[in-house]
């Protein structure tokens, strides 16, 4: 397994995307809207415009990303034609859209780089987590970011752990989540 930044290979982008999905929800996995607002909301803005790191198999095949917005303000612009389609995809997707980008305006001053991590299970463990999301937080260091955040389902115990092994702190939480975040200083 090794790690490399995301080349836009239009086959690395589908496998990645199918990560995604892999890694969603059930109702992500199994209704298409919600599998189109799942990769339009978490996935495709980020490999299209966004910073984004694979975690290759020994075939060359994607079995795991880290990708990140760098500065949420930068991002809104490059966002807006995502925006546009899950707003079609009905009231449900435009009121967890406006729930998110609420979420990114309220912590963006202090946090202005937010993150997403997914992992098929098969190839958790071992490492793996850790490569991904060190590369990506070497790159935001390099860039000069800031600090990041991001959110976690509260009943998803082992990713939890993960990011407070990762150093990771509690910024707040909410009726069923985390967000956690961290700051990268001078």
């Amino acid at each position: 397994m090794r790690v490399v930044p995301f080349d836009h290979d239009p086959q690395h982008a589908e496998q990645l995307k199918a990560v995604c999905l892999a890694t969603a929800s059930e109702r992500a996995r199994t209704e298409e809207r919600h599998a189109r607002f799942t990769l339009l909301m978490y996935c495709e803005p980020y490999l299209e415009h966004g910073v984004a790191f694979m975690l290759l198999d020994d075939d060359g095949v994607a079995r795991g990303y880290s990708l990140s917005c760098e500065d949420y303000e930068a991002w809104k612009p490059k966002f807006a034609p995502y925006r546009a389609q899950i707003e079609e995809l009905g009231q449900e997707y435009r009121d967890r859209l406006v729930d998110e980008l609420n979420y990114y305006e309220t912590v963006y001053e202090k946090y202005p780089a937010h993150l997403h991590i997914d992992i098929e299970e098969a190839y958790t463990g071992g490492g793996n987590g850790r490569m991904l999301m060190l590369a990506l937080l070497d790159k935001l260091r390099e860039d000069g970011v800031p600090a990041v955040s991001f959110g976690v389902a509260s009943n998803n115990e082992r990713a939890i752990g993960f990011y407070e092994h990762m150093g990771f702190k509690r910024l707040t939480e909410y009726t069923d989540g985390i967000v956690f975040c961290m700051e990268f200083g001078e």
